[in-house]
């Protein structure tokens, strides 16, 4: 696995989570037997307990669904997140400071010194989400709190979504963040004060604004977004953190950590347009819903929702902005082969207001009736152009062509390509013959695709159940016992072994005991599945194996022979397939020599 986190900072984490510890706060573990812990699988539905954990090998199985790995596989597979993410989770679980990948190539007192500027602008951003949080519950009376009052946001909701008042003063931040042993550049770095340039007084950036906490994916602040609460202010209505080694907007969705959970569950995720939105939604019972932390949805943004989910749900006003929105969003979630569908709020309001006047039912309503993405193209084409006139209709069907043509899967791009034509009242064929005449201008003015990989090669041959057994149960028993598993390196030839998982983690494991490093075993199996996700090899890492001396010695003797079987048989094989093949008597000869002398051994 190609990682971007060293494999110092990986095992650190590895040894200060045990599995049973984590897995048991997402699901309800019980002891059984020794190491071992069972519960009802997390990934699929099942009644009956088939989700095994085992705490020595720090592994986990499930023998229905076949889904297994280590702590960091289970992460993956519950958060939906890749393996860096899965890592900074964990990270911040058990307090692991993670470099950043820029770190690299840099000398470890540079690493060192920007790890540690990264760490102190969390910990100043964490500390000012609580700073605002006070002032917005300790202080009713100041207009932010008299504004918030008209949100109706309940203080749980509040709290939830970390909302606070910047107080209407010029220097309070500023006073508070030195008063907490922070210079007065780190909270210029932060974004929490600003510098004039002409007389070089530093003031605070937020000041008399309803203030919302911005996190990034692993659930850690990283900077803030700023409402006005002023009807007639002069300024921007909204004001952001600036860009800070923690906050890169392009790469952050509002409110994803709190998302996270209900998108897996429902298997959709809603983009709203601002904070109040996203959080209206939430009250209303979808909390599954995001917004894009910035001016424009990008494509970060939407890799980043690839990894929970492949249904978007668009919440934008319908408006002439709003379909611009959507509009930018379609081409960027159409090549990565999102299902889109657009929610439409009833009266042109916003989720916020629309909440506040009609109450979750409305939002609930709007929410389970979104509308397709051909009935938004069809809307969009009929305000752009002239339906009416052969070119404006002609002219409609190219721009709904290019967009169209975004789509990978062919399945949904012809079928939307179909619908299209029945809507525009054009025959299938006019319409894929101009598709095509579309496809040729576009392949103009693209430079020459790079040829397509070279095909697969045909993977070997399923082994037999017997040998699979042989190899699985040698691997069992190298694993509980150091000398067994030296003792295999002259007893089994390396050839004997298939080139599978099972195989390669078998010569793993007689490597480390040769070189009196089984003590490592457990840790290189680990990394060894990291790279290579098998459910096979996750279940022979959670069954146990605790035999007899005697029992270990007569099961050992019996497997190699089963594997020493099975080699010769593969030999003979390809000795009569050449046999078949040769040409000259002396190559026969020789053929028929060897197979004699392989029959005999």
């Amino acid at each position: 696995m190609n990682r971007a986190i060293p494999d110092d900072i990986i095992e650190e984490i590895r040894a200060r989570c045990d599995i049973v510890d984590i897995i048991n706060v997402f699901v309800p573990l019980r002891k059984a037997g020794s190491g071992s812990w069972k519960g009802l699988c997390p990934f699929h539905q099942e009644r009956t307990p088939s989700f095994t954990v085992n705490q020595s090998r720090q592994h986990f199985h499930c023998f229905g669904c076949g889904k297994g790995g280590d702590v960091f596989r289970f992460i993956m597979e519950w958060e939906k997140v890749d393996f860096p993410n899965a890592i900074h989770l964990l990270a911040a679980r058990c307090g692991v400071v993670i470099p950043e990948p820029q770190d690299h190539g840099v000398s470890a007192g540079q690493a060192k010194q920007r790890t540690d500027q990264r760490e102190r602008l969390y910990r100043i951003n964490q500390a000012f989400a609580e700073f605002y949080m006070r002032e917005l519950r300790q202080h009713p009376e100041s207009a932010v709190a008299r504004y918030f009052v008209t949100r109706a946001i309940p203080p749980e909701i509040a709290d939830r979504f970390q909302i606070g008042a910047a107080p209407d003063s010029w220097d309070a931040s500023l006073r508070y963040g030195q008063a907490l042993g922070f210079s007065r550049d780190e909270l210029v770095e932060a974004g929490i004060a600003l510098v004039n340039e002409e007389s070089g007084r530093v003031y605070d950036r937020f000041r008399n604004r309803l203030v919302f906490a911005i996190w990034n994916e692993q659930g850690k602040v990283v900077g803030f977004s700023a409402r006005t609460v002023e009807a007639d202010a002069g300024g921007a209505k909204y004001v952001n953190s600036p860009e800070t080694p923690v906050f890169k907007k392009s790469q952050l969705l509002y409110a994803l950590p709190l998302a996270r959970q209900a998108i897996r569950d429902r298997n959709f995720i809603i983009l709203c347009e601002g904070q109040l939105d996203v959080i209206a939604v939430h009250r209303a019972g979808y909390p599954c819903a995001v917004a894009p932390q910035g001016t424009a949805f990008t494509e970060d943004q939407a890799r980043i929702i690839k990894r929970y989910t492949g249904r978007v749900y668009l919440a934008f006003d319908m408006d002439s902005a709003g379909r611009k929105a959507i509009l930018r969003a379609l081409e960027l979630l159409l090549p990565l082969d999102f299902e889109v569908k657009m929610i439409r709020w009833p009266g042109g309001k916003d989720p916020d207001e629309l909440y506040r006047r009609n109450g979750p039912e409305a939002i609930a309503a709007a929410v389970e009736q979104p509308a397709d993405l051909l009935d938004f193209l069809y809307e969009y084409l009929t305000g752009e152009f002239d339906l009416s006139t052969p070119f404006g209709k002609s002219r409609a069907l190219d721009r709904g062509l290019e967009i169209l043509m975004k789509l990978n899967n062919p399945v949904a791009r012809e079928g939307y390509i179909e619908s299209l034509s029945d809507r525009l009242g054009l025959r299938s064929d006019t319409v894929f013959a101009q598709l095509n005449q579309l496809r040729k201008r576009s392949r103009s003015r693209q430079p020459e695709p790079e040829l397509p990989p070279e095909p697969l090669q045909p993977t070997e041959p399923a082994l037999p159940r017997e040998v699979r057994h042989a190899e699985e149960t040698l691997l069992q028993l190298a694993l509980n016992d150091a000398a067994f598993a030296r003792s295999l390196a002259e007893a089994l030839p390396t050839e004997l072994l298939a080139e599978n998982l099972t195989g390669q983690a078998l010569n793993e494991v007689i490597a480390l005991a040769l070189n009196d490093e089984f003590d490592q075993v457990l840790l290189h199996l680990a990394r060894f599945a990291d790279d290579h996700p098998n459910g096979e090899l996750s279940r022979i890492l959670v069954e146990s194996c605790d035999w007899e001396q005697k029992l270990q010695s007569k099961a050992g003797a019996d497997c190699i022979a089963t594997l020493r079987r099975y080699h010769r048989q593969r030999q003979q094989q390809t000795l009569l397939a050449r046999l078949k093949a040769a040409q000259t008597a002396e190559e026969k000869r020789e053929l028929l020599e060897a197979m004699q002398k392989l029959t005999a051994g």
